[in-house]
């Protein structure tokens, strides 16, 4: 059912109108979702909430035939991000009318919330990249969950779709059986297109902040702030041993405001974004060990 995740994680791609996204590249920049196609996008037309919808259905495709189910998603995006690094969206997603060979069928997210990334490659283009795990139940004799990881979609944002809001495509995604009998396959392939329920747009944020992260152990690029330009950090250090990082963010923080940032490499306390926390929290508290992708600090 992962794999069915899997195909929420798509709509969720869509509904960014961009991509899905987790390891950032040399052509990749930070990432604003933008009711208005503009660049960068204006606080007042960020969108921070993200609502997404499959087009038609989407397939899980294996050798006992193909799945098909609607899908939607709702979740929250990050707004703050290291320079380059992915937008991460939290969210879940819901499965309904589904059916495999005339029978019906329920698919259920499990594990959740789902945690996304989001990174603009380009005008009005974005990758995506996500990972869930699914439980799917058919008619009785289909009881099987499936997950999938590194699933990876491209996006466009209206100005490049067929979709008159955006699009996010997913094709021939494999996904792999994480439980269930003989009767589920190893493997199956996901395809899906989703859509945004307004227009959304590829853009990058307009702010940007040194911040100061609350642990000094392995956590930012930088080892001072620029005393005389706080929104700067200086003395880079590339093994990560500083404890300030550029950080670009979709709205205004003010000086000394706790912030959640998503990093650019997975050193940081948190696995993902707070809902509701209007960006000033992580959630998924990894106590001592430093492989998450988010980090709270404070901007200086």
């Amino acid at each position: 059912m992962k794999a069915i995740k899997m195909i929420g994680l798509a709509a969720l791609t869509a509904l960014m109108a961009m991509a899905f996204v987790g390891a950032s590249s040399a052509m990749a920049e930070s990432t604003a979702l933008c009711s208005a196609d503009e660049s960068p996008c204006k606080e007042g037309n960020v969108v921070a909430h993200v609502h997404e919808e499959s087009v038609g259905k989407a397939k899980l495709l294996s050798s006992v035939g193909t799945t098909e189910c609607n899908v939607l998603f709702l979740g929250d995006a990050a707004e703050a991000m290291e320079e380059g690094a992915a937008l991460g969206i939290t969210g879940s997603f819901t499965y309904t009318n589904c059916e495999l060979g005339g029978s019906s069928c329920t698919a259920t997210e499990e594990g959740g919330p789902s945690s996304l990334q989001v990174l603009r490659t380009g005008h009005e283009t974005a990758k995506v990249t996500g990972e869930g795990l699914v439980h799917l139940v058919c008619s009785g004799f289909i009881d099987c969950s499936y997950n999938g990881t590194g699933l990876s979609g491209t996006a466009k944002g209206p100005l490049l779709s067929t979709q008159k809001n955006g699009e996010v495509t997913l094709s021939e995604q494999t996904t792999t059986k994480e439980a269930g009998g003989f009767l589920c396959p190893k493997t199956a392939k996901l395809d899906i297109t989703t859509t945004p329920l307004t227009a959304t747009y590829v853009s990058i944020p307009g702010f940007h902040y040194c911040v100061k992260y609350f642990h000094a152990t392995n956590s930012g690029f930088y080892l001072s702030v620029n005393p005389n330009m706080k929104s700067e950090c200086q003395a880079l250090d590339n093994t990560r041993a500083g404890r300030f990082g550029l950080v670009e963010a979709t709205r205004a923080f003010g000086a000394g405001e706790m912030i959640c940032v998503e990093l650019i490499s997975n050193g940081g306390l948190f696995t993902r974004y707070k809902q509701g926390s209007n960006g000033r929290e992580c959630d998924g508290d990894l106590t001592s060990l430093h492989i998450g992708w988010y980090e709270l600090g404070n901007v200086e």
